[in-house]
């Protein structure tokens, strides 16, 4: 037997399977929460450059956060505190991280989307969290709800 009969006989067998599978036996999650918020740092090594491009290598460091999430109010207060100098985060890097220029991470409900609005940036690009940040989470179901991440404390 050819190689491409073969190809055939085995779509043909797994066709039924795929048949049976439904989209619409899926549950449709209606939470359109926020559970944690993470922040991080980023430079430019002055050590490392990339072997390819000859380009820096970019470094990052996770800060220390405590988050209070207020799921009824759809808010998020955090205080965050810049780690100590150490030898994976030099000091340069330590004297230049400040609220304007902070990458943050959030945790969602299961199937839910993240969406910036009122001038907020993607989550995974710098922000400016001196000001109060906003975004829409739509849940599977599409249920939204309108999240508020301000940034209370930044101890350095």
């Amino acid at each position: 037997m050819k190689i491409k009969n073969i190809k055939w006989l085995l779509t043909l067998l797994i066709l039924p399977f795929l048949a049976a599978c439904s989209w619409e036996d899926l549950p449709a999650y209606e939470d359109a929460e926020i559970t944690g918020v993470q922040f991080y740092t980023r430079w430019a090594s002055s050590t490392q450059t990339d072997p390819i491009t000859g380009e820096p290598v970019v470094k990052e460091q996770r800060l220390n956060s405590t988050a209070t999430i207020n799921s009824e109010e759809g808010t998020i207060s955090v205080n965050i505190t810049v780690p100590a100098v150490s030898n994976t985060f030099p000091a340069d890097a330590r004297a230049a991280c400040s609220l304007d220029k902070l990458w943050a991470q959030v945790s969602l409900s299961t199937a839910a989307r993240l969406t910036p609005i009122e001038g907020s940036k993607p989550l995974g690009t710098p922000d400016n969290f001196t000001q109060p940040r906003k975004y829409s989470v739509m849940a599977a179901d599409g249920t939204t709800k309108v999240w508020t991440i301000t940034v209370a404390q930044f101890n350095k």
